[in-house]
């Protein structure tokens, strides 16, 4: 006989735990989880991941004039905030330009953007785990003059929130304390003598220090090159007067800022790519901003054949590999594909001169938006295969650490359509790890929404399914264990884990024993 408390608990877990299954990420690449859709386009997604396996999104939102919006995700992409996202700042834009999104040491959603009234500057904005806003309706003013543009968001590595910006046309970077007022006197600045200084990047350094980059150049139409400054909890520059000069013979693209990845120790690796030619190189800075991979970098590749653009990193520290994977094209052909290559912190290549040839050339329309991510140990490296014109094809391989693919074949992520700003990210706890590949999803103009797919260590898509899991969202948990509960002494087959014919203790202890940590 079933207890009627079991009965009415079993009952209320059961239409719980359907709504959480069906919102898990799903197997069916043409159906990625939506995560902003509303009317008019979301565009620009940015991630921060928090510590307990959940994750904050934010996106501008075309329908209240490209304000910048935050909403807290838990692991299957489900919203957390009952009310809605939380708009940051009443920007009032009609355009977009690049913000920022990071986490504070109380894991609170920091967004870093402009806004146009009443004058034009930058502003910060906290939102709470809980999703309240903390620092004022306003926001906090960072910024005194109206010549300010390419707002970040950082963190140092003691957890504080860092601001960043071009003011006229000097970088900028200002640390922040828990209640967004200045924790320095005025804003540092990253100069290189008369030269033009953009802020690309700001990544955590060791300490309380945080590293900023920027791209240089002393005329407009001049070459572009990359330098980088670590500073200290009070704004002292730690490395060279000069800064340090991640790549300086050659040019990067116009209009190109490459962002970085910290090491974890204080540290930095860079990826970009040259012109003249198109070339993919790497640079690994150490915490003591010395230039572990020589004079400007590694190339990825000695192929001269092709050109390679638009690199994506990812970074193992457990092997302290750098991983970069980047769209090759024979020049001036429809001769597209793409490579990888690895390295170890000497700068050897370790998958030959050429790299690893994860997608042969072929005939397409293109090839772009490399992305990579550790997966469960291993890379993971995505990239878009288009057909046509807003047809383009998410797919992503793993790759072992002698170079050759894992899975038998590409993964498709996406159905074929207008995919932009893909990234991917490295969620769960090693070795349980998993991928999770954002993107915009549309044509702009026509309801842009940010989408997202999980993929697993084994190739294949969705949230899946755990041993134990009768509710079937991944996870084995309080809620199959109310199920089951609620089941005992029946015969019913969806709790009766055995298949003895009985739901009983022989299934509560095979569920027990496939609890989730």
């Amino acid at each position: 006989m079933i207890h009627p408390f079991g009965r009415a608990a079993a009952v209320a877990v059961a239409l719980f735990s359907c709504a959480g299954a069906l919102a898990q990420f799903p197997s069916d690449p043409a159906t990625p989880k939506v995560l902003a859709g509303t009317t008019g386009d979301q565009v620009q997604p940015k991630f921060a991941r928090l510590a307990d396996g959940t994750f904050y999104m934010s996106w501008y939102d075309s329908s209240t004039g490209y304000d910048a919006f935050v909403q807290r995700f838990d692991a299957d992409g489900n919203a957390l905030w009952a009310g809605g996202p939380v708009r940051a700042i009443d920007a009032s834009f009609s355009s977009t330009e690049d913000y920022g999104l990071t986490v504070d040491a109380a894991g609170n959603a920091v967004v870093v953007t402009r806004r146009s009234s009443p004058a034009l500057g930058i502003v910060a904005q906290a939102i709470s785990p809980a999703g309240a806003v903390l620092w004022g309706a306003n926001g906090v003013l960072l910024s005194t003059t109206t010549a300010v543009n390419s707002p970040k968001a950082g963190r140092a590595g003691d957890g504080a929130a860092v601001a960043g910006w071009t003011e006229g046309n000097r970088a900028k970077v200002l640390r922040l304390n828990a209640n967004g007022s200045p924790s320095w006197p005025s804003a540092s600045t990253l100069v290189d003598g008369t030269a033009t200084t953009i802020l690309a990047d700001l990544q955590p350094g060791d300490g309380d220090s945080v590293i900023a980059s920027a791209v240089r150049y002393t005329t407009f139409t001049g070459a572009k090159t990359l330098q980088a400054q670590k500073y200290a909890g009070n704004g002292t520059a730690l490395w060279a007067a000069a800064n340090v000069r991640v790549f300086t013979a050659g040019s990067l693209q116009f209009g190109n800022f490459p962002r970085f990845l910290p090491d974890g120790e204080g540290g930095a690796i860079f990826a970009w790519y040259t012109t003249g030619p198109l070339m993919a190189r790497v640079q690994w800075v150490s915490p003591s901003g010395a230039l572990r991979f020589g004079a400007d970098g590694m190339a990825t590749t000695t192929d001269t054949f092709h050109q390679a653009t638009s690199p994506a990193m990812a970074y193992d520290p457990a092997t302290r590999r750098v991983y970069v994977s980047w769209p090759s094209q024979v020049p001036n052909s429809s001769l597209y594909g793409f490579n990888a290559q690895a390295f170890n912190e000497s700068g050897t290549m370790l998958w030959g001169p050429g790299g690893a040839v994860i997608q042969a050339d072929e005939t397409v329309y293109s090839i772009t938006g490399a992305t990579a991510a550790v997966v469960g140990g291993a890379p993971v490296f995505g990239w878009t295969r288009s057909t046509s014109f807003n047809q383009g094809t998410l797919l992503a391989q793993q790759v072992s650490p002698d170079g050759n693919p894992v899975w038998n074949q590409n993964l498709q992520v996406t159905a074929p359509g207008s995919r932009g700003r893909i990234e991917c990210v490295t969620m769960g706890n090693a070795p349980l790890t998993w991928g999770l590949c954002f993107f915009e999803a549309g044509s702009s103009g026509a309801d842009v929404n940010i989408a997202a797919q999980r993929i697993n260590v084994d190739g294949t898509l969705g949230t899946p399914a755990a041993c134990g899991d009768v509710n079937g969202d991944g996870r084995t948990d309080g809620f199959d264990l109310g199920l089951v509960l609620g089941a005992w002494g029946s015969s019913d087959p969806a709790y009766d884990l055995n298949d003895d014919g009985t739901v009983n203790g022989f299934d509560l202890g095979l569920l027990l024993g496939c609890w989730t940590p």
